[in-house]
């Protein structure tokens, strides 16, 4: 079975934004707050299957959480 990247041409969308007002990270749930920040929406999980409640699931990265997980992120995993 071939995974759901050879079917659809974006499983993730990646936007760098400025945060106006206090927002929180998904992870460390730091306040961010007149910083850029990342939001990664995810359009599919590894089994291929699409969020129910939206169009996306967002995760929310602080400038170091991003970093680190660019440096954890395997591009060379075969599915």
């Amino acid at each position: 079975m071939k995974h759901i990247s050879a079917y659809f041409d974006k499983v993730e969308k990646t936007e760098e934004k400025f945060a106006w007002f206090p927002i929180r990270s998904s992870f460390s749930k730091k306040l961010i707050w007149f910083k850029k920040y990342t939001v990664i929406n995810i359009f599919y999980d590894d089994m291929g299957r699409p969020p129910i409640k939206e169009r996306s699931w967002k995760l929310i990265y602080t400038q170091n959480e991003y970093m680190l997980y660019l440096l954890k992120k395997d591009e060379t995993k075969v599915y």
